[in-house]
């Protein structure tokens, strides 16, 4: 194995970071980091490319991805240590230098909270632990390693909350004084580092507490300034616009009564379902309460802003796809819905989306005045369950026929093909058992489409 190989040539090797907490909480870990000390970086390479696929994070980074042979899905981080320089005033003016004979705890120094600056001394099995993260995790305690911490990089902003809220802990009073003060630098702050920390977040059983520590230290106004304007819009006998979300949202993670519960777009369309309330409030008179007419489709146009500007898809979100939930979370659960309103229903939302959208319906009600009323939404998904086990038309894909059927008719490809297409899914969309090649063919002949 590499390591050894490694401690043959005389260095030594750590494992460091997110691993070495996640073992002492005992929580699995998909990371494995590891730090080298004594071995130049290009000897290094040279030294594990005989075990599998080396590749330079960038030569003067002295950071390898390593892939051993036989495991194309495991990328290992190997560097050699490493220090930091100021070179000016901004928070950007730095030098980092790497130095394979710097010890592991000047580079344990530069990392960001305590519980990230352990390292497992691989031959021995010894933790070293400079500035006591185990004693933190403990006391349950987030706390930076050094003040510059968040000015060195804003990002840490966002791995404090995620952190928090993932593994239920308490931010040092200091470390949140420095997170209130250096809140505005989230906005240089790329947007594809955004997304993932985010997704990081959605990962807690109660994501909102991450949210609620934005909210409190200002990060939340300068990282999303839509949602932060949520907060004080009161609703008709209920909570606040912002709290309203926030209960969807830990809903959406975590409720039992939801299937996809987790799943990325539905936590993105639970974040921003609402958020175009704050723009769409209105006072009615004569019935003496607040309303958001519209404020699906803000909701929507807000969403899709965002998470292209965060460019949300690099972490696999499709982005259409929470517009979609987004726009049509307010539809009604009506207990005498028709079969045929039932399938218009499914296939105006699509067969993959209508019973994510059935599960932000129900993070919605957890939110809502009544969080135990989601019984007309639990009717009407079993209805839903049943309408699909049958297996009936939603779409043109489902249609008996096919575009090559329709020019043997005499019927180009084309906007008029398009047009019959559309009126045959509407045709079995009412009446499922006429979806056979025969009698849609007829169809069209007796429309008059066939030449």
């Amino acid at each position: 194995m590499f390591q050894k190989e490694i401690l043959k040539s005389g260095g030594r090797i750590y494992e460091v970071g997110g691993a070495v907490r996640d073992r002492l909480l005992r929580h699995p870990s998909k990371d494995s980091d590891y730090l080298v000390t004594g071995i130049p970086i290009d000897e290094l390479s040279a030294m594990l490319s005989k075990f599998g696929q080396v590749a330079y994070v960038g030569k003067s980074f002295g950071v390898l991805k390593f892939t051993p042979t036989g495991e194309p899905g495991t990328i290992f981080d190997v560097a050699i240590p490493r220090k930091e320089v100021s070179t000016g005033v901004s928070h950007r003016d730095f030098e980092v230098i790497y130095d394979h004979n710097l010890p592991v705890e000047v580079d344990l120094a530069r990392r960001d909270f305590t519980i990230n600056a352990m390292a497992l001394d691989v031959e021995s099995g010894h933790i070293i632990d400079p500035f006591d993260g185990r004693g933190d995790l403990k006391k349950h305690l987030l706390k930076q390693v050094f003040v510059e911490a968040f000015k060195e990089d804003p990002l840490r902003l966002l791995r404090a909350v995620q952190f928090a809220a993932r593994f239920e802990l308490e931010i040092e009073p200091a470390t949140f004084e420095c997170m209130r003060r250096f809140a505005p630098l989230i906005k240089t702050v790329s947007g594809e580092r955004v997304i993932g920390e985010l997704r990081k977040l959605f990962l807690a059983e109660r994501p909102s507490r991450g949210f609620e520590l934005m909210k409190e230290s200002g990060i939340l106004p300068h990282l999303l300034p839509e949602l932060a304007s949520c907060v004080g819009i009161q609703q008709d006998k209920g909570h606040d616009v912002f709290r309203h979300i926030m209960i969807v949202l830990d809903a959406a993670a975590s409720d039992k009564l939801i299937d996809n519960r987790g799943d990325t777009d539905l936590m993105f369309a639970a974040l921003f379902h609402d958020v175009g309330k704050a723009k769409t409030a209105r006072y009615v008179e004569d019935q003496k309460r607040v309303a958001f007419f519209g404020h699906q489709l803000v909701s929507k146009r807000i969403a899709i802003k965002r998470l292209n500007q965060f460019k949300a898809s690099v972490i696999g979100v499709n982005v259409d796809a929470v517009a979609t939930l987004i726009e049509n979370h307010m539809f009604e659960t009506k207990s005498f819905y028709t079969d045929r309103a039932i399938r218009r229903f499914v296939a105006k939302v699509g067969k993959d989306l209508i019973m994510k959208l059935i599960d932000l319906r129900i993070a919605d009600n957890r939110g809502g005045k009544y969080p135990g009323g989601v019984h007309g939404v639990l009717k009407l998904k079993k209805r839903i369950i049943e309408e699909l086990e049958r297996k009936p038309p939603f779409g043109p894909k489902d249609l008996a026929v096919n575009g090559h059927d329709l020019m043997v008719l005499g019927i180009s490809a084309g906007p008029k093909m398009g047009t019959i297409i559309k009126k045959l899914v509407e045709l079995v969309l009412d009446e499922p058992e006429l979806n056979t090649r025969e009698k849609l063919l007829e169809f069209v002949k007796k429309e008059g489409h066939a030449t």
